[in-house]
Formats: C-alpha cells, sequence, structure tokens
C-alpha cells in the first residue's frame, strides 16, 4: 500500500508534475488492448533518465511496493496491467533517439520511442529497423525488448531479440548494469543480454538500447494470391518456405477477415482467403522471386495472382493486414476479443489452421484466422458477446484447446505477444522442470517479488 510519503518520496526523485494519483491517469494505465478487467495502479512515476528509475525502484523495493514498467500499452496479453496495485513506470516519456552510428549501423534509443518514429528518423540514412511488429504505429522499442516482439517481416529478419546489442538495465535494487556490447557477436560469458529480452519487465527496467539496424533495400515488391480455401492458402505457405522462396514477408488471412478488411479500409480484396507476399533486394532478384512464387501458387490451385502494385496500393494492403487486430475490435464494438497467438513447426502450419477453423466451427464462435505464416506464426481473434459468461467460457476454452494442439505438434504458446497474466498457465506444460529454474531465476533477481508481479509465471 503507497502512502502519502512515499508519494513525496516520489515526487522528490523525479519531480512533482512527473507523479499523478489522479483518477484519470490512474485508470489510463490500467489495462492493455486484451480481455482482462482493468485493475488499477496507485500512482503513475514519468521518470525521465536512468538514475531515476534506479531512484523510483530502490524506494519501491525497500517499501515492497509492486512496479511495472509500461510502454505504449498495446500488449494483447496482460503484460502490463498493475495486478497489485503500486506504481505503473511509464517509461514513453523517454522517446528520444540518442545516437545513430553510421558507420556500424547501429542506433541507441530510449525505450519509449516508437516503432514507426525511430525508422522515421533513420530513412534519410537509408537505415531502418525491419521487425515490423503489427502495432508499428504504437509499439515503444521498450516494450518489444520486454516481449521479444516479431512482426510481418519476420520470416527473412527475425525478431527484436536478432537486433539488441546491449541493453543498460536497472535491477530491483536499483544496481544499474550494462549488458551487451557494440559488436555483433560476443562468446564471453553467460548471455545475459538475452535473458532479459522477453522478459516482460519480471527482472527490471530496461532504460537504454543499442541496436544494430540494415539498409534500405534497393526495391520492394508485393503479390496477393487468392485461394478457394484455407487449406490451399496454408500449403502454399509449407511450399514458400520448403523450397526456398526467399520473401522478406508471408501472411496470411481468412476469407471473414478479408471481408471485414474490405468494409473498413475502403479496400476490394476477393474475399476468399489471401497470401500477402512481399519481396524486397535487387529488381533482377525479385523478378525471379515472383516468377517462382507464381508457380509454387498455381500448383496450389491459385485462383488468382496479383503482382504489380503501386507502392500506394502496396502500402494499404500491408497496412490492412497490419491492423488485422483493430479491424475485427471495431467490427464488434462492445464485444469481448480473446486472442491467440501460437508458432509451430512449418509443417503443422497447414494442419493447425484447419484445427483451427474445424473446432470454430464445431463450437459455433466467430473466429478469425491470420498471421505471419511464413515463420509459423498463427493468430486467432475471437469474438463473444458482452456479459455472457457461457460464450466467453466457451471460448476460452477454444483458446486452450488451439494452444495445446500446438504443444502436441511440437510449438509453442506464445510466438511474439509474450506471456503476460493469458498463458501462464501453460508455462509448466511447455517447459517442464526448466520453469522451476527461470523461477529460482527471477528470485534470485527480484526477491522481494515486486518487478511486474502475477506475470509469466503460473499462479501459486
Amino acid at each position: 500500500m503507497i502512502e502519502r510519503s512515499d508519494i513525496e518520496r516520489l515526487q522528490a526523485i523525479v519531480g512533482p508534475d512527473n507523479v499523478s494519483v489522479r483518477g484519470a491517469d490512474l485508470e489510463a494505465h490500467s489495462v492493455d488492448e486484451s480481455w482482462y478487467e482493468p485493475r488499477m495502479p496507485e500512482a503513475i512515476v514519468w521518470p525521465s533518465n536512468t538514475e531515476q528509475v534506479a531512484d523510483v525502484l530502490r524506494l519501491a523495493n525497500e517499501r515492497g511496493i509492486s512496479v511495472v514498467p509500461w510502454s505504449g500499452g498495446s500488449s494483447l496479453e496482460g503484460n502490463p496491467i498493475p495486478t497489485r496495485g503500486g506504481i505503473v513506470l511509464a517509461m514513453y516519456r523517454m522517446n528520444k533517439l540518442l545516437e545513430v552510428r553510421e558507420g556500424d549501423m547501429q542506433v541507441v534509443v530510449q525505450p519509449g520511442i516508437v516503432y514507426d518514429d525511430l525508422n522515421a528518423q533513420i530513412k534519410r540514412l537509408g537505415l531502418y529497423l525491419p521487425t515490423a511488429p503489427g502495432s508499428a504505429d504504437v509499439a515503444t522499442l521498450g516494450g518489444m525488448v520486454a516481449n521479444n516482439s516479431s512482426g510481418m517481416r519476420a520470416i527473412r529478419y527475425g525478431v527484436t531479440r536478432n537486433y539488441v546489442l546491449k541493453i543498460v538495465v536497472v535491477l530491483p535494487t536499483g544496481q544499474i548494469l550494462t549488458l551487451g556490447s557494440n559488436a555483433k557477436k560476443s562468446t564471453s560469458g553467460y548471455d545475459l543480454l538475452s535473458l532479459f529480452v522477453g522478459s516482460e519487465g519480471t527482472l527490471g527496467v530496461v532504460t537504454e538500447i543499442t541496436l544494430r539496424v540494415i539498409g534500405l533495400p534497393e526495391k520492394v515488391a508485393a503479390a496477393v494470391a487468392v485461394f478457394e480455401n484455407l487449406g490451399d492458402a496454408a500449403n502454399t505457405i509449407h511450399d514458400c518456405v520448403r523450397y526456398s522462396v526467399d520473401p522478406s514477408a508471408l501472411e496470411l488471412m481468412d476469407a471473414a477477415l478479408v471481408q471485414l478488411t474490405n468494409q473498413q479500409h475502403g479496400l476490394q480484396l476477393p474475399e476468399r482467403p489471401l497470401v500477402f507476399v512481399e519481396f524486397s533486394g535487387s529488381e533482377c532478384a525479385i523478378e525471379e522471386q515472383m516468377d517462382y512464387l507464381k508457380e509454387i501458387c498455381e500448383d496450389n490451385h491459385c485462383l488468382g495472382f496479383q503482382v504489380g502494385m503501386t507502392t500506394e496500393e502496396r502500402e494499404k494492403v500491408w497496412k490492412a493486414r497490419q491492423v488485422a487486430h483493430d479491424t475485427i475490435k471495431f467490427s464488434h464494438a462492445g464485444w469481448r476479443q480473446i486472442s491467440g497467438d501460437v508458432c509451430v513447426p512449418i509443417s503443422q502450419f497447414a494442419e493447425m489452421v484447419a484445427f483451427t477453423h474445424e473446432l470454430s466451427e464445431r463450437e459455433g464462435l466467430a473466429l478469425y484466422v491470420f498471421g505471419h505464416a511464413g515463420d509459423g506464426n498463427l493468430h486467432t481473434d475471437m469474438v463473444v458477446p458482452p456479459d455472457d459468461p457461457y460464450e466467453f467460457a466457451k471460448g476460452m476454452r477454444v483458446l486452450d484447446a488451439i494452444v495445446d494442439r500446438a504443444l502436441a505438434v511440437g510449438g509453442t504458446i506464445a510466438g511474439e505477444h509474450g506471456i503476460g497474466l493469458g498463458k501462464r498457465h501453460f508455462m509448466a506444460k511447455e517447459h517442464g522442470a526448466s520453469l522451476d529454474l527461470m523461477q529460482a531465476i527471477k528470485g534470485l533477481i527480484d526477491p522481494k517479488g515486486i518487478m511486474n508481479p502475477d506475470k509469466i509465471f503460473p499462479e501459486a
């Protein structure tokens, strides 16, 4: 429980204007984009530098007050919900691009900088960070590091962890550590950097990030392939990976989602299962890859294959895919939206898509399938009527069945959204005895359990 004296000490650390107990501010930081009920924090603190973060954590650790780092608030698994009140440490005002090392193709950023804003600032140098999360216009680099986020270009460029070279992190005790280096690789000691990437704020607070970036491609081109059914679309995705098509993005949308997309974004896409493919590189290489892709699509009974989109057309299509979650949300205003995010071996992707749709049809649920299909990442969004506990419970059973199937075929319970509150009851099933080691590490670094409590680990 935060006392008045704690508020005064926090104000002394960050300044009176950077601490709030106003109802509106507390409410704004009580829930993310998931279906979980809001949980009110007791205070919002906006730090401006690493030393202030360290002082806040020292106070919280001394008093046993929980601390939840908050970035863009766009997570889908309840990751930043302050389940035990306490302090929400709002990092989004620490949003500067601190340094560009053009010769090394590296940037140094604060955690509150938004992904799209970073790329806009370094584009003039011919550089960019290619990970492309779905919420790129609001996702912060701090949140992306916390969840090891990926996105539409993961099939070629990998995930956030592949670009993080060094971080400054503050431990719950207030100790400041620098992990990693400016070198591209290292075999020096335990890989503590990777431990913190994806830890969802349960081990400490990242205050500075050094990232490697890459050069903008010479040319970008995209194609849309239309299929009669999801099975043919999913088989096409498998064949693209199996036979070494080299796209920078490979995405799937089912017919129901395409229909919503057309309605909301004024597009005229065929309302059937679609595969979106993007290539980047030299014009000659793209032409060869596009021809190869067309052959694979035709072998899988493709009904249509559109190429030659203008930059404007391509950006509209990719934007529509990027905001798929919001498209579903706004099309079912007031309904509860249950999001899923599993990842399976690519050989199992088609079977996973079929299982998901068959299950939802059998249960009579409105379910939409999409995802970063090229790396086996399947997203599902279900919508259920508000204030209908029976339908909500049914939706949760279907989500659990999807996760169970992903594990059964050798996959994982979370491809990019993290665990948060939503998937923690599956952690023991996926990780077995190694979960005990994870909890031991958490206990060693955060013995009082103040850092983002109730996330990742199953309830006691």
